[in-house]
């Protein structure tokens, strides 16, 4: 039978959460043979290889496995995976995100259903459960209105190269989804949100080595959001991006005008975990991790700001 499905999950340095990932992918509710998982490998140094050797040994579906000599960024590992991929339809999985059984069958129903091209999404939903993850229930905090997701979003290999594929400018990650996302509606594809082809990310509670990676991750994210304005200076692009005071003052309140710091986020959340109030506990912690986003944003404006003003 044709392989339909192409489902592309990127990958850096992930291998524990990547086994579960694949595992999921491989019990789907599609036939095996309807579609396929590409790995791309943006030059992991951990046991990433073994990982998807054992999961090609033991999967039903086909594993492809490929690998950046060097770290060249998320988007660069993404567009190789997608010249490879021999699915008429491309989706998108991030590799520490858990698929339910009937996720690629509610993609594959969504693309078949409409004549046109289109762009499909579906819920994401937070889980720190990595043996039980289907059991939490999506809330308010994980509605998303992006128009394209690299993690859950779907559509048609031919659309993605006429749109030029992600823009590797954009390394090591971040605001390559939304950057393609705005060529993509360029393009005329309509948006179809299915709640059906929800995808459980995997997000582990905080502590401290976890928290450093989030701030690192944040400032990195900041960096790509620089490149991403530049290239779209619009009213829409600057409030994705938060670049205006609003923002600012937005991230002061919700932070308590600095009650709630690095310092001591990981004890509040741990509190409001004990006190049955997880909910509480992310809006804090999304306020510190936006709080250093932010600074790193603003940071690079004036840096850049400098350098073109000369010495």
């Amino acid at each position: 039978m044709t392989v339909a499905v192409s489902v592309i999950t990127a990958t850096r340095n992930r291998a524990h959460v990547l086994a579960r990932c694949l595992e999921a992918l491989d019990g789907q509710t599609l036939d095996p043979s309807r579609y396929e998982v590409l790995v791309a490998d943006d030059a992991s140094t951990d046991g990433t290889p073994a990982v998807v050797e054992t999961a090609q040994a033991r999967a039903r579906c086909a594993i492809r496995f490929s690998r950046l000599d060097r770290r060249s960024g998320v988007p660069a590992a993404r567009n190789a995976a997608i010249l490879a991929a021999r699915g008429e339809i491309v989706v998108f999985v991030d590799d520490d995100s858990l698929a339910p059984p009937g996720f690629l069958a509610a993609h594959l129903d969504a693309h078949t259903a409409h004549r046109d091209a289109i762009v499909c999404r579906g819920p994401v939903i937070v889980t720190q459960s990595l043996d039980r993850p289907f059991d939490v229930r999506g809330g308010v905090l994980d509605i998303s209105t992006a128009y394209f997701d690299t993690d859950n979003g779907s559509v048609r290999r031919e659309d993605l190269l006429r749109a030029g594929l992600f823009d590797e400018a954009f390394s090591p990650y971040g605001w390559e989804g939304l950057d393609l996302g705005f060529r993509l509606r360029s393009l005329g594809l309509r948006r179809v949100f299915r709640r059906d082809a929800a995808l459980y990310h995997y997000r582990p509670e905080v502590s401290p080595g976890t928290l450093d990676a989030m701030l690192v991750k944040e400032e990195e994210r900041a960096r790509t959001a620089r490149v991403f304005y530049a290239k779209h200076p619009t009213l829409e692009a600057r409030f994705a991006v938060q670049l205006t005071p609003l923002h600012l003052l937005l991230n002061l309140l919700q932070r308590g005008f600095g009650l709630v710091h690095a310092r001591n986020v990981e004890s509040l959340v741990e509190r409001t975990r004990r006190w049955g109030i997880p909910a509480v506990g992310r809006v804090l912690l999304s306020g510190v991790l936006n709080e250093r986003y932010l600074a790193e944003l603003w940071a690079c404006g004036n840096s850049d700001a400098r350098a073109a003003n000369g010495p």
